[in-house]
């Protein structure tokens, strides 16, 4: 087993403020250092939780005896790589997985049921009648990435009776036995009805949906991605968009992050944007942060950690 100090130091260069709970972990001492904030000359610690970008002084922190690194949020394709050592880097996989499943589920229904073009504030042409108004009951979700994220979403799918797909990198056990599982998204884009992103931002993935796989799909198709904005070919999604291919994209992630004023997707119709709040919800941090806790106790205990990035993939 791994000897531990008695006391682990936790320097917290996220930006994020800790929940209570977190600063009464027994034997733990947490350091705030600000992410574009001198590093004191006597700071030393055994691991650090930062963000994924935006940090300027993490490689100076890094070298101040930190053997393990997490991050906050799911997504690592803006850490900076380069700058570790022999450090271990894990991220809150799966933390944001409930959350990120409801808006997803929530987006699928306002598409079936045409919100929110059904609502009215003056007195409509028929009362009673909207052929606007379907179902997801029958429909086909197609879900890139079979993570933590993709089975909530196929959780919820199946109790509303959908067909559900999943697809991702190699192998084909899917979380349940109800949903079938491939490694060719191209093999099943033609069988959606909604098709959701949360595969990680590699670059395998980057442009995953492109113009020759926008070719493919079924007419009206509803695109949600919630993943990371590079996975679209934005300019690709806009005609799609434009010849109804797409019939609406929801989207909680872009490429770049924060659009530029007056961009195009602020004012597409067939577009519902949100910046990047999925993931929110009571709780959201604390349930990120009761990962940490958990590896924080696997630390002290010298076992394995969870969440561990390949750094050679990307996630």
């Amino acid at each position: 087993m791994t000897e531990t100090p008695a006391e682990t130091v936790i320097i917290n260069n996220s930006g994020y403020r800790f929940p209570s709970a977190v600063l009464d972990w027994p034997g733990v001492r947490i350091v705030e250092v600000r992410a574009d904030s001198d590093v004191p000359t006597d700071l030393t610690g055994d691991v650090v939780v930062t963000s994924t970008e935006g940090s300027t002084n993490l490689a100076e922190i890094l070298s101040r005896g930190i053997g393990w690194v997490h991050t906050i949020g799911t997504g690592v394709d803006n850490f900076p790589f380069e700058i570790l050592a022999e450090q271990t880097l894990t991220c809150s996989r799966g933390g944001s997985g409930l959350p990120i499943g409801e808006w997803v589920f929530a987006q699928m229904l306002a598409f079936a049921k045409a919100m929110p073009e059904v609502f009215v504030s003056d007195e409509p042409e028929t009362w009673g009648i909207d052929g606007r108004i379907g179902s997801l009951r029958g429909a086909t979700v197609v879900i890139v990435g079979v993570g933590g994220i993709g089975t909530e979403v196929a959780r919820l799918s199946l109790a509303l009776d959908m067909t559900v797909i999943g697809v991702r990198r190699r192998g084909r056990l899917g979380p349940f036995d109800e949903m079938a599982v491939v490694n060719d998204l191209s093999e099943v884009i033609g069988d959606a009805d909604h098709l959701i992103l949360a595969a990680p931002a590699t670059a395998e993935t980057r442009h995953l949906i492109d113009s020759p796989m926008l070719e493919q799909v079924k007419p009206g198709l509803h695109l949600v991605n919630i993943a990371r904005g590079a996975l679209v070919d934005q300019d690709a999604l806009r005609v799609a968009l434009d010849d109804g291919r797409v019939a609406r994209a929801s989207l909680d992630v872009t490429d770049p992050e924060p659009l530029p004023a007056r961009h195009w997707l602020y004012e597409h119709p067939r577009v519902r944007l949100t910046p990047h709040t999925s993931w929110m919800g009571p709780g959201a941090l604390s349930a990120m942060m009761a990962l940490l806790r958990t590896n924080y106790d696997l630390y002290r205990a010298g076992q394995p950690l969870e969440g561990i990035v390949d750094v050679e993939v990307g996630y």
